[in-house]
């Protein structure tokens, strides 16, 4: 009756694969077991117990995954154009599962034929995907990347396994710095992303009334404003970065995620969720748009959308600055003009475009 009772819960993913009790599609084991008809209370409980014995703990999954690194560690030791080794990911600073995998950087040789690139590995039956670096490309991404961005985090969250050149082990060592500007660069990077979530908040909320939709579009915000949360209390953001914002600003992630995800949907709550995001944002503004004001006021004259948008992408890797000028217009901020420009490079006549110039009389406003 077990093998015919298994083979018909083959699809559940935690057979044989999940932590003890863990929860997955249709449940934890003994959900699925107890919604399992015709069983009697005693051969319920001896399934559940089988069952639990047949997953593996958490301590196994890991003790598994750090023999196959390990493996692995030991034949790319023996590999002259590997420099070095660094542990990324679940397995270096977080709690792995069975449906995880490892991440490995690489850092190579520098050497034409040896290129950049990924490659995925298999180890004791666990699946490692590993990125090459050449040391050079691996010095400049340490030193050129935008601190707090994601391979900053990925990079600095990892754990050095080995290398054979010491100037790498310093790098690896600098990966934990973050300067004030990196902090000023990341927080302008994740409002800006931000803004347009809010605005489409807005908009569904006042033009539809639509409470679920205009929901959605605050936990989209959720995401970047928790990464202003963690950055600007001079954390290393990464990919779980609500449930550390949780644990710094509970009452601001409890009105704008956890009740909208739990609770009903009505007026009142979605309406102070949106209230609690604007007072957020508008009560930083200095902090998170310091940035784009100093680049501003440093230029001294107005400046095109075109031209402020190439200025941060090609600095700091930040695209659609413009809904970040445009916020700080509406408020006042800063000036909305026009600059002439042509729509080609062969047209004939002159269209007005979207321009900006801080002119240093709203600085109260901040």
């Amino acid at each position: 009756m077990l093998t015919m009772w298994l083979s018909r819960r083959s699809s559940c993913t935690w057979m044989g694969r999940r932590p003890m009790g863990t929860p997955c599609g249709h449940g934890s084991v003994s959900d699925c077991v107890s919604r399992e008809p015709g069983l009697s209370s005693q051969r319920r409980i001896s399934f559940t117990l089988l069952l639990c014995e047949m997953s593996p703990s958490i301590s196994e999954i890991r003790k598994q995954f750090t023999e196959a690194l390990e493996d692995l560690i030991a034949q790319v030791k023996g590999d002259r154009s590997i420099l070095a080794a660094i542990l990324c990911g679940s397995l270096s600073h977080d709690t792995v599962w069975a449906k995880s995998d490892i991440d490995l950087a690489l850092v190579t040789i520098d050497d034409k034929k040896v290129a950049a690139g990924s490659l995925a590995l298999r180890s004791g039956g666990v699946n490692i995907h590993a990125f090459l670096i050449p040391r050079m490309e691996f010095r400049k991404t340490v030193e050129g990347s935008v601190r707090n961005s994601f391979m900053h985090s990925l990079l600095a969250k990892g754990r050095l396994l080995y290398t054979h050149d010491q100037t790498i082990a310093d790098l690896c060592e600098r990966l934990h710095e973050i300067g004030e500007r990196d902090v000023q660069v990341q927080l302008l990077s994740a409002a800006t992303h931000a803004l347009s979530s809010i605005y489409k908040a807005h908009k569904w909320f006042i033009t539809r009334g639509d409470l679920d939709y205009t929901a959605l579009w605050i936990l989209y915000a959720a995401t970047p404003l928790a990464r202003i949360e963690v950055i600007s209390a001079r954390q290393l953001a990464d990919r779980e970065v609500i449930p550390q914002a949780m644990k710094l600003n509970p009452r601001f992630f409890q009105t704008i995620y956890a009740d909208l995800l739990n609770a009903k949907k009505t007026k009142k709550n979605v309406q102070a969720a949106l209230d609690a995001v604007d007072s957020y944002v508008q009560k930083r503004t200095a902090m998170l748009f310091g940035a784009l004001i100093d680049h501003l006021r440093d230029v001294g004259e107005a400046r095109s959308a075109t031209e402020i948008e190439a200025h941060f992408q090609r600095n700091f890797n930040i695209e659609g600055i413009t809904s970040a000028c445009e916020y700080l217009a509406d408020r006042g901020l800063i000036s909305a003009v026009s600059t002439p420009a042509h729509l080609t490079k062969k047209s004939n006549i002159q269209v007005q475009e979207l321009a900006f110039f801080f002119s240093g009389e709203a600085l109260d406003g901040l």
